[in-house]
């Protein structure tokens, strides 16, 4: 598979990177988005129904939002096309991939505004989701769950925040944007040579540690940060400038803001809150990561220590050159082969407010734009409600977690012969504590994204302290956000 597109995408939604997509641009211009765009995903067609007839055509599935495309995850989602085609005489599924993300959330504002929509995009991140949910893009699906007799409850709990977009359709809505495709956490992988060697005991693997925090943790990436001279960043004399191994690498300072109990936008009152304490004290101590304990890599600190590599992180942390990392599940089959050294994963340690880390959901969306809705819809059924099919689309293909409550363990059995000396459980258990909050839609969503690197890249490259750059950062994101609810609603409660 290919994980890194998926990080890419975890990336942006962590705010660490500035530059966002201008698609949903296309459906404004083209008349598609504006005041009317606003009310939300129509109800389904009559002809949408429970009923049991016979269902036939070319369903278009869109694979490009994310993972799906590298060539070991094609066969199996082949297969379950030759399978569905068998079962269901006339029908078919027809996949269009488009192997670059950026590519495909473009194409598929081109083929809206064309109309010559697909009629699935499967599978999409809550991201990708989130760029066009105020553009009439994605189909309610909780009409049809309903005329079928399916409920969220079939689905893990910590997927449904994600799947109903709380913070546009509103808290108690029983809308559903997207059918749970594959659930992606994470944990902190760490090197367990390095530790030994350092006399310091291995991070907790279970969730319940009080004493696993934020503060801890930059402790111990202090006495594994170490430069050319063999001193350790805990050490009097110790060179910043000649780091040769680090603490922390591959890391999302992005959820050390949730960890503080910072947050982006409040629903209830149309607020950006990005210029709260909580918000700033989370941002600074990522940034101070970097910059005054230098105890994390980033990319460009990470190629000093692993010189040439097209993926200096990758590079460094393969090389025994890192320390402690931050492993999605979707890092399992990058930055979890061709190590050099035995390593596990812990969970994420807790920041001073909440243990919190990333939920990353995959879901199968309906284009509202399609004319096959009952089609779609058997489809979604077939490939994500089937517990067969559902874990096998979401563990041998995506290499994700199935978010099928009765197959959530499939994800250790499948792993478990590539990795028997890790703890995958941990990666099952981190669903009690993990949030699609990043990830999540709020008015004039690519616009203030795009601000970032306006105001923030001064804080992550130690020119200018968070809580002088958040009070602008607020200014521009709220008008934004005003200016976006004087053209838009959001879905009535």
């Amino acid at each position: 598979m290919s994980p890194l597109s998926r990080r890419e995408l975890i990336k942006r939604a962590s705010w660490l990177s500035a530059g966002l997509l201008a698609s949903p641009a296309v459906l404004a211009a083209c008349g598609r988005a504006g005041p009317s765009a606003s009310t939300g995903p129509a109800a389904p067609p009559a002809s949408a129904s429970g009923s049991s007839g016979v269902v036939t055509g070319t369903t278009q599935v869109l694979v490009g939002f994310g993972t799906g495309n590298a060539p070991d995850q094609i066969p199996v989602q082949e297969e379950l096309a030759t399978a569905y085609a068998a079962a269901r005489p006339g029908a078919s599924i027809d996949y269009l991939r488009i192997p670059d993300t950026d590519e495909a959330q473009r194409k598929l504002g081109l083929l809206i505004a064309a109309d010559d929509a697909p009629d699935l995009v499967l599978p999409t991140g809550l991201y990708g989701i989130a760029l066009y949910l105020d553009q009439n893009v994605w189909q309610d699906l909780s009409g049809l769950m309903a005329a079928y007799g399916i409920g969220l409850e079939l689905f893990h709990e910590a997927t449904h925040r994600a799947a109903r977009a709380v913070n546009y359709y509103g808290a108690d809505s029983k809308a559903v944007v997207g059918l749970p495709a594959g659930i992606f956490t994470h944990a902190m992988a760490y090197n367990k040579e390095l530790f030994a060697q350092a006399g310091i005991p291995e991070p907790p693997h279970k969730d319940d540690q009080a004493d696993w925090t934020y503060e801890r943790q930059l402790e111990i990436a202090r006495a594994l940060t170490v430069d050319t001279a063999g001193k350790s960043a805990d050490m009097a004399g110790f060179d910043p400038s000649k780091v040769a191994q680090y603490g922390l690498g591959h890391w999302d300072t992005g959820m050390m803001i949730r960890g503080f109990g910072g947050s982006v936008y409040d629903a209830a009152s149309r607020r950006m809150t990005i210029a709260d304490d909580r918000y700033a004290q989370g941002l600074q101590f990522g940034a101070d990561l970097i910059n005054v304990h230098h105890v994390l890599a980033n990319d460009e600190l990470a190629a000093g220590v692993a010189a040439g590599a097209d993926d200096p992180q990758l590079a460094a942390w393969r090389s025994g050159k890192i320390a402690m990392i931050d492993m999605c599940a979707c890092d399992l089959l990058s930055f979890g082969v061709d190590t050099q050294f035995a390593w596990d994963v812990a969970q994420w340690p807790r920041g001073p407010e909440r243990l919190v880390s990333h939920l990353n959901l995959d879901v199968g969306a309906i284009v509202q734009q399609s004319d096959g809705y009952d089609a779609a819809w058997q489809v979604l059924q077939f490939l994500l409600v089937d517990p067969a099919n559902g874990a096998r689309l979401s563990t041998e293909s995506y290499g994700a977690m199935s978010p099928l409550k009765a197959e959530t363990g499939t994800f250790v059995e499948e792993l478990k012969p590539r990795f028997p000396d890790v703890d995958l459980q941990v990666f099952v258990d981190a669903l009690d504590h993990s949030t699609p909050e990043q990830e999540e839609w709020f008015p004039a969503f690519t616009k203030v994204n795009d601000m970032f690197g306006q105001y923030l890249d001064a804080v992550y490259q130690g020119e200018a302290p968070a809580a002088d750059q958040l009070p602008a950062y607020q200014e521009a994101a709220q008008q934004a956000v005003d200016d976006w609810f004087e053209t838009h609603t959001v879905p009535p409660a």
